[in-house]
């Protein structure tokens, strides 16, 4: 079984490179499937799951962060919020936001990274993550899952015009995620 396994994912590799085909994130991965059922009731928040990695100078914070959290309706468990150790530097300055949060709640986001975290220098590509899901400052991922932005480029994603499909049309550019293969990461 495990030579089967292994003939199969060799002889699929030869024909990708046989046939000069890309594995990258199509654009109608922009929105999660239509099959899709988020894991929450989304008529409140389009954010399900949200992860915090905070610097430890907020630690006090945490009852009013959580409070916070949960004045706009997002599920807040007992490691929602983590705090970076002090004396291990600064928390990772990353997001990582789904691609089915609408773009109030990614602008809600941000807001909440700048205000605690400083900073906001790395997006996540989005295929990496559950369509309603968040993470601030998270160090799950490698650097080869984080793209570089710049501060005008936060800036046009915090645009309140925005509307979700912009939002997310625009992310998926600056992650420049069409041209990311998917054999990339595992």
């Amino acid at each position: 079984m495990k030579r089967l396994m292994i003939s199969a994912i060799c002889l699929l590799g030869f024909f990708v490179v046989l046939g000069g085909t890309s594995l990258a994130v199509s654009k109608e991965y922009l929105f999660p499937p239509s099959t899709y059922k988020p894991p929450c009731d989304t008529s409140k928040t389009t954010v399900c799951t949200i992860e915090l990695w905070l610097g430890h100078k907020h630690k006090k914070q945490k009852k009013e962060i959580k409070k916070f959290l949960k004045s706009k309706s997002l599920k807040v468990l007992h490691h929602t919020i983590q705090f970076w150790r002090r004396g291990n530097g600064h928390p990772p300055t990353n997001i990582a936001i789904g691609s089915g949060v609408s773009a109030e709640d990614a602008r809600m986001v941000i807001d909440i990274a700048l205000e605690f975290n400083d900073n906001i220098e790395h997006l996540i590509l989005r295929p990496l993550n559950p369509p309603n899901y968040v993470a601030i400052a998270t160090s799950a991922w490698d650097k080869m899952s984080e793209v570089d932005i710049t501060p005008k480029q936060l800036e046009m994603l915090r645009n309140p015009e925005l509307n979700t499909e912009e939002f997310h049309t625009l992310y998926y550019e600056m992650t420049n995620e069409g041209s990311v293969k998917k054999d990339k990461f595992y």
